[in-house]
Formats: structure tokens, sequence, C-alpha cells
């Protein structure tokens, strides 16, 4: 039954994409340069190219291809210390620099960058961030001319210049800034957004409910900034009901308002544009470029605990997780945001491989909160994808155990305990447990598939009827899911009905290719309507997709042998 649940994978950073790089660095190595007062690289030895800025060079490559922006940084400083006058290596750690977050460090190679290349983008945004930050608009507001239109600088450029004239007093100027981004029909939603945060700050109320309410309607998604900034501003101006019915109707979280922005003056206008673009980035996988933005954006506001969560976002997906760690530990614990926080925090203990740390901290955090259930049902979850089932099972009770009484949208609760019983061999519980999940959300179609399956996969010959009922609605229901065609091909299999069977298999194949279980099953049903050779090839191509061990063990059997006549079948 494992494989009806869903598992999240990693994937590998390429670990010699330092070494692509050399030929780049290659002027390095014709003017060689001692800096005053440099420190040994801490590989020091008796071979001359260890602490050269060659060395200090590849190492910065390596680490920045596995996003370990902090030893990157370190690595170019050391190689720009040795070679000050560099311009490829100056140009190549700015953006890194800005992404370890050492933005003043990024500053100051940025100015000597724009000495040599005045157009370049990454040094002009990383002064134009420092001049915003500053409260020197004047001073952005050439930078932002040269700054190419290419790239992502056709979206960050106006969005900065329409925040950079907010600050020198020119609300019309601002909203003209970006007029030329509504021709990107994507964009639109974006620029409604912003045009309302400029006029709600400018005092123009008229304007900004009639851009609010554009960014929440052309935006099929809007995000859960600009629905709260939307809330927020229908609060403001005493239209508390409509303010719920958005929420209600767009949005439902459990940070009660608190990843609101609060967009007090033009800094604060710019560090949401810089964010938005960060997360925009991040949807787009772009990740390296996303930290880059969030960091712009936490530059401007750094103790805004909305911009470190998201932030935070962009570390994980990243694969960083303890540098997103580093960051969700900046968020005070008297933050509304902090317990959601802390909750990141566990998590990413766990897949940095402290799974005892965070069950620590998970079971801390309950015993503060005994009104809360969250870290409970995390804890329940963390302990289920380690197979530790029946201890999953135990905290689920917990968390049960806390609610007043159940809601419908509670199911979940309900569902993954029985998940956690049916693992651990407690088939009753599991039962009851599936069945009221059913009672609170009769029709949701991963219970109605997880109960009838285990009927089925049981043998319970009782319920066949009903799970082949149950199993017909959930394909109804989620036509799509591999896995439930599965489901309810094997349910016409216990049946004897073969050729029905290979139908819905074949279906279920096409979506879901490599899995071990479907490519079983396939080789059931085909033996089943006398195409025996198709049989084998199918469980052996199971075999070549790492099935566990017992699986293996019955597929090696069948391989070999076949199936047992029909009297004696079963998987």
């Amino acid at each position: 039954m494992a494989r009806r649940l869903l598992s999240r994978t990693i994937p590998l950073l390429a670990a010699l994409a330092a070494v692509a790089g050399a030929s780049d660095f290659a002027r390095a190595q014709t003017t060689p340069g001692a800096a005053p007062g440099a420190a040994p690289p801490a590989a020091a030895s008796a071979d001359p190219a260890v602490g050269s800025p060659l060395s200090n060079f590849l190492a910065a490559r390596y680490a920045e291809a596995r996003r370990e922006y902090g030893e990157a940084a370190r690595f170019y400083l050391q190689a720009i210390e040795r070679e000050p006058a560099n311009f490829d290596l100056m140009n190549r750690a700015v953006p890194v620099l800005a992404a370890a977050g050492r933005m003043e460090d990024a500053a100051t190679l940025a100015a000597r960058v724009l000495a040599v290349a005045p157009a370049n983008p990454s040094a002009n945004i990383v002064l134009i961030v420092r001049d915003l930050g500053a409260g020197n608009a004047a001073a952005a507001e050439p930078r932002l001319q040269a700054l190419p239109t290419t790239g992502i600088n056709r979206i960050a450029g106006p969005l900065l210049r329409a925040w950079t004239q907010m600050a020198l007093g020119r609300p019309q100027q601002a909203a003209d800034a970006l007029r030329g981004l509504n021709q990107v029909q994507a964009l639109t939603g974006l620029v409604a957004y912003h045009l309302a945060l400029i006029a709600d700050l400018a005092g123009n109320a008229e304007e900004a409910e009639r851009q609010y309410r554009r960014a929440l309607e052309v935006d099929g998604n809007p995000s859960i900034r600009a629905v709260e900034a939307a809330v927020g501003f229908f609060e403001r101006t005493g239209r508390a009901d409509e303010a719920r019915a958005i929420q209600d109707r767009l949005r439902r979280t459990e940070t009660d308002g608190a990843m609101r922005p609060r967009i007090a003056d033009a800094k604060a206008g710019a560090a949401e544009a810089l964010m938005n673009i960060s997360v925009a980035l991040r949807q787009d996988n772009r990740l390296s470029e996303a930290i880059v933005f969030g960091q712009y954006a936490l530059a401007l506001l750094p103790e805004d605990a909305g911009l470190t969560l998201l932030l935070g976002d962009a570390f994980e997906s990243a694969n960083r997780r303890l540098e997103a760690n580093v960051l969700y530990a900046r968020i005070p614990a008297s933050h509304p945001l902090s317990w959601l926080a802390r909750l990141r925090m566990a998590e990413n203990l766990d897949l940095s491989n402290d799974t005892a740390g965070a069950i620590a901290a998970l079971q801390a955090m309950a015993g503060e909160r005994p009104d809360r259930i969250d870290a409970l049902t995390t804890l329940g979850r963390i302990l289920r994808q380690h197979e530790r089932f029946a201890e999953a099972a135990t905290e689920y009770e917990r968390a049960i155990a806390r609610l007043p009484r159940p809601e419908p949208w509670q199911w979940g609760l309900y569902y993954q305990r029985g998940i956690a019983y049916e693992r651990s061999r407690q088939w009753p519980k599991a039962e009851a447990d599936f069945r009221r999940a059913l009672e609170l959300q009769p029709d949701q179609p991963d219970v109605l598939n997880y109960l009838a399956y285990s009927w089925i996969d049981r043998g319970e010959t009782q319920h066949y009827a009903e799970a082949e009922r149950m199993l017909a609605r959930a394909v109804e229901l989620r036509p799509n899911s591999p896995h439930i065609l599965d489901s309810l091909a094997w349910a016409k299999y216990r049946l004897g009905r073969f050729p029905e069977a290979v139908t819905l298999l074949e279906r279920a194949i096409e979506l879901m290719p490599l899995d071990p279980t479907l490519l079983d099953h396939l080789g059931d049903a085909y033996w089943r309507v006398g195409r025996l050779q198709e049989a084998r090839f199918q469980w052996q191509r199971a075999l070549r997709n790492n099935p566990e061990a017992e699986l293996r063990a019955q597929l090696e059997r069948k391989a070999e042998r076949g199936l047992e006549p029909i009297a004696r079948s079963g998987n």
C-alpha cells in the first residue's frame, strides 16, 4: 500500500559544473598579485595551485553549482583579493554575494563593475536596492535608466522605476511606469496589484479599490500577498464583510493575515515588487535568480517576517534547507508567522537527516500549544514517511483527541490515521477511520480508493461489490489517476473479469509506465487472458524498476513459473 502515498524527491546537482567554467578564468592567471593582508585559504599546502586565484575560482564555481552561496562568496572574495582588477571575477561575484545576503560586499563590488560596464544589470540592481534602502531615490533614478530591458529586467525595471517615482513623491509617474507591462497578459494581475498599492499609498481610495478588484479578477490564482493586501484595504475602509468574503472565496490560510504586506512607504513597495519577482522565478524553477531577488527584497526590509518566510521558501526549493532554517530562526517568537516557521524548521531538520531533532522540536511545540493540532499532524506525517506507522497513529490519535468536533474539511486526519493503522496491521481501526473520513467527505476519491483497494487486496469478498462501486466513482471523479485506475482494474481481476482489467491497466500504464506494481498487475491480467509472453515481459519490466523486496520475490517467481491455475490465483 505504500505506493498509494506520494513522496517528494530532490534532484541531484551536477558536482562537476565547476570544471566547465575553468576556461572562463584564463585571464585571471595573467596578472597575479597579492592583496595586502589576505589570509591564506584553509587548504594551504606545498602545491602552488592551492590558494591561487584559479583554485579559489574553481572552489567558488563548485560551491555556486551546489547553491552553497556563503562558501561561493568566500572563495570569490579570496580570489579577488589576489586579483583585485579582474573584471570577470567581480562580475561573477556580485550576484553570488547577493544570494549569500552579503549586500554591502555586493554593493562595493558592484560599484567597481559599473566603472567598467555602466549597463551591467546585476550591479545596477544591487546599487538601486542600496540607494532605495538608504532613502536616496534620486541616485537610483539614473541607474534605472541604464538598466537593460532584456530578460527579467523587462519586469524588474518598470516595477523598480515605479517605486522609485513614488519615493520621489510622483504617484502619477509611478503608475505610468507600469503601463507598458499591461501588454503582457500574464503580468496584468501583477501590474494591477502594484497599481493598487501605489494608489493606496497615495491616498487614492477609489483607484486603489478598482485596481485591487482587477488584481483579484484577472489572475485566476492570485497570490496570498495580493489577497491579503486587498482584504486589508477593505477592512481599513470599513467593509469588513466584503473583506471576509474575499478571503473565504480566494484563500483560506492559517496565517490569519500575517502574510499581509505592510506597504508603509515606497521602500516597502519596492521590496514587495522584488519578492513578487522572486516568487515568480521560483515557480519557473529559476531558483538561483529567485534567491537573489528574495535577498534584494529582504535587504530593503530585513525585519519583515513575511518576506523572510518567502525567501526561506526559495532556499527550500533549492534544497538548501539549513539555510532556510537560519532565515526562519530570525522571525521573532512573538510574530504570528513564528509558529509556521518553526513547523517548517522541524520538517527541514527531518529532510536534513536529523529526524530525532525534528521529532523533539514538534513534541515541544505540541506541548506548548494544546489548542493546536498542526505540530502533531506534522509529526504524524514525518513518522509515516519513515514507516514508523504505529508511532504515527499515536500522534494522529492525540491530534484527533484535541478536536472539539470534527469538521468536514478535517476528513484528512482520519484518512491519515487510517493509513497509519493499516500499515501497522491494525485493520479494524483503519477501516473505521476510512469510513469516518467518508462520512465527513463522502466522495473523496483518495479515501474511496484506499478503502476499496484494501478490501480487494485483503480478499474480503463480502465487500467486492461495494468496492467496485466505490472505485468506479473514484475513477469518475479522477479519471487520470493511474493508481485509482489500477485499483478498479484489480477489483475486476479479483471478480474474474480479466479482459476489463487488461483495458484499465493498459490505460493506467500509459499514465505511469514505470510503476512496478502496475506492471505486476498488468502481467497478471495478461497471463489470465492467455497473453503469456507479454505477461512475462511486464514482470521483467517491473523487476527493472526497483520494486520493494516482497514484490521483487513475487515477480521473480512469476517470471520463472507464471501464475498458478485460477483456483489458486492471488497476488
